[in-house]
């Protein structure tokens, strides 16, 4: 990638997103949210510190702003680390799987390197290449093609695990300033909380996308990231419900 999709211009980062280009996607698109909403908790914090009608709440708003600042800058690093971890998964799923995809010249090399990774595979005697072999190198490349996309898939889920616990922080931020920020600014920290939620759901989809294919070599871990995804959005209802009554 020539250039971070955080350092774009807002009108190039959405032309790029509502291109036919693989990145940006919904897991940017997710952090980019929630980024605003962190945004706007500084925005909040920033417009009640040094007024002396918030005195009682100053040192709160300025421990509130370092805060959302952190978790800021961690929602942006995140509309990368999505585009990064498809790149993998999609570079995981190009992988060979079948003896069709090894170009002619280079299976005595693919033989030995798969030898090399633990794979049994006969040499290539004076019978050539016999259905046998073929099938140990067909079976070797969906191994490794498989453990490659589990691999990928974690990585891929855990950017949007990540975006959903930083979110979630955030969106914590926002319901303590409530009633102890500047009172004209009450609706942008609705504002805050709808964008942090919406980041919250919108990254749970990119986890759960990413399930399947680590369930397959990993139940356990599967079982365990539904829970944490599940267990976040849990919260936030909680939180969003309570601050908008």
């Amino acid at each position: 990638m020539s250039k971070e999709l955080k350092r774009l211009g807002i009108d190039e980062y959405l032309e790029r997103l509502g291109s036919g280009a693989p990145t940006p996607g919904g897991g940017a698109a997710a952090a980019l949210c929630s980024a605003q909403g962190a945004a706007l908790v500084m925005m909040v914090a920033n417009h009640t510190i040094g007024k002396p009608k918030y005195a009682e709440f100053e040192e709160l708003n300025k421990d509130i702003l370092s805060e959302a600042e952190v978790l800021m800058k961690s929602l942006t690093d995140g509309i990368d680390n999505d585009a990064e971890a498809f790149g993998e998964v999609s570079r995981a799923y190009g992988m060979a799987k079948s003896f069709s995809d090894i170009q002619i010249d280079r299976v005595s090399a693919e033989i030995e390197r798969l030898k090399g990774n633990g794979f049994s595979v006969d040499e290539i005697g004076d019978d050539g290449m016999t259905a046998e072999i073929i099938d140990q190198i067909e079976f070797a490349l969906g191994e490794e093609r498989k453990a490659a996309i589990a691999s990928a898939s974690v990585l891929a889920a855990e950017a949007p695990m990540m975006v959903m616990e930083d979110s979630l922080a955030a969106l914590r931020l926002a319901a303590t300033l409530k009633g102890r920020s500047n009172k004209n600014l009450e609706s942008d920290i609705f504002v805050a909380a709808r964008c942090l939620y919406a980041g919250i759901t919108s990254a749970a989809y990119n986890v759960n996308v990413n399930l399947p294919a680590i369930e397959r070599a990993d139940p356990a871990l599967a079982s365990e990231m539904r829970q944490r995804a599940s267990g976040i959005i849990d919260t936030a209802n909680g939180i969003l419900s309570d601050l908008v009554k």
